[in-house]
């Protein structure tokens, strides 16, 4: 025989298992309980349900369909079909709703995922080369060691290390004007080149570096837009200098990293050892030392000291973030990964992140670090990503 129960004591189960009762609550429905022991049983497997569902709700975890088993599995106490359910109902809506959610966020996931697979790998070493007779040669990691051009004192080639590497021999005197080369790295690209001096250039994504194929005069001058570390040869006759539209850079010897991309409203120089001397428009020069960087815009540049490993890091393959606006983050990744990248405020465009990883690692790597450590989310379809909060 099946029992009537009041729509009162439905009220009170659901309370009970969600917020909790009154103190006359408690005792109206405790008193309930005591009354007839299939009330307890009722009560227990309506318990059993919801605190399912609450897991469910908590975790949304692809165990879910573990945990329906087992449900499933687990007798139901023989109490009416038609009493039990009424019971059950109260729980069966937020129950279905829980794994209507789960299932939802599980595809999402899983298109998310194919998306970032498009766009997910990592730069390499690209380049193009371009000599001053016209000539253009592809470079990649592809490529093996080959003579690229050899005339008169000048030999260029790829060596086994992947590495561009030009041989002067300056005993043969030869007038060298106009014979600059370019080398030009695309977005998802990155570079090195071993100049006629013997300085040693590593140059980063979306930048370009003319240089003569071998340093005749006074000086060595090289033309940069976007970023490069140098490691420049010692030669205490001819100054080593890198021209940027916004500011030169005059060494003899020295390690240091020019960052001035066109996109950036600030231009830096950033100084590992050695010594070197900013030029920046009517500026009057001043000169930096080892752990010190130039930084500003055209003619109001400063100096102040930094760890020189946060703007050095991309030469042995990391990414190092110190509280750095997203924005900045923004233009690293657009570089490296070649995509475009935009906000949906600018609010999010300052919020800030600190972290490491290797640049080698897919993008999605990058992006759920970011997302687990800030309250941003990345969207991503084709080969663009929208940033929001």
């Amino acid at each position: 025989m099946e029992m009537k129960i009041d729509d009162r004591i439905y009220d009170l189960i659901a309370r009970k298992l969600d917020d909790g009762l009154l103190p006359m609550e408690e005792t109206e429905l405790s008193d309930w309980l005591a009354e007839d022991v299939k009330h307890e049983e009722v009560y227990a497997e309506i318990k059993k349900i919801r605190d399912r569902t609450k897991l469910l709700h908590r975790d949304f975890a692809p165990d879910t369909e573990h945990v329906l088993k087992r449900i499933k599995r687990e007798r139901v106490r023989q109490i009416g079909f038609r009493y039990w359910w009424k019971y059950a109902a109260l729980f069966i809506l937020p129950l279905s709703v829980a794994l209507v959610l789960w299932q939802g966020m599980k595809n999402e996931a899983e298109e998310e995922h194919r998306q970032f697979s498009a766009v997910s790998r990592p730069g390499g070493e690209r380049a193009i080369l371009k000599l001053y007779n016209g000539k253009t040669v592809v470079l990649d990691s592809t490529m093996k060691s080959s003579l690229i051009a050899h005339e008169a004192n000048v030999r260029i080639e790829m060596d086994s290390n992947h590495l561009l590497r030009y041989s002067s021999h300056d005993s043969i005197e030869m007038a060298n004007d106009n014979k600059n080369n370019e080398l030009i790295i695309p977005k998802g690209g990155e570079y090195q080149v071993v100049l006629a001096d013997g300085t040693k250039v590593w140059l980063n994504s979306a930048s370009r570096l003319i240089y003569p194929q071998s340093f005749m005069g006074k000086e060595r001058r090289v033309v940069l837009s976007g970023e490069a570390f140098f490691d420049v040869t010692h030669d205490a006759e001819r100054p080593f200098v890198v021209e940027t539209s916004r500011m030169n850079v005059k060494v003899l010897g020295t390690r240091f990293n020019v960052n001035d991309y066109d996109d950036n409203e600030e231009v830096s120089t950033t100084l590992v050892n050695g010594s070197v001397e900013i030029i920046s428009g009517d500026q009057q020069a001043f000169r930096l030392v080892p752990g010190e960087q130039a930084y500003g815009k055209e003619n109001e540049l400063e100096k102040r000291e930094v760890n020189v490993r946060l703007y050095t890091s991309w030469i042995d393959g990391k990414f190092l973030f110190n509280n750095t606006e997203l924005e900045e983050i923004a233009k690293q990744i657009s570089r490296w990964y070649d995509v475009e990248i935009f906000f949906s405020s600018e609010s999010v465009k300052k919020v800030r992140f600190t972290g490491a990883i290797v640049k080698f690692k897919p993008l999605e790597d990058l992006v759920r670090m970011i997302e687990s450590t800030s309250q941003v989310r990345f969207s991503v379809k084709g080969r663009t990503i929208v940033i929001s909060e």
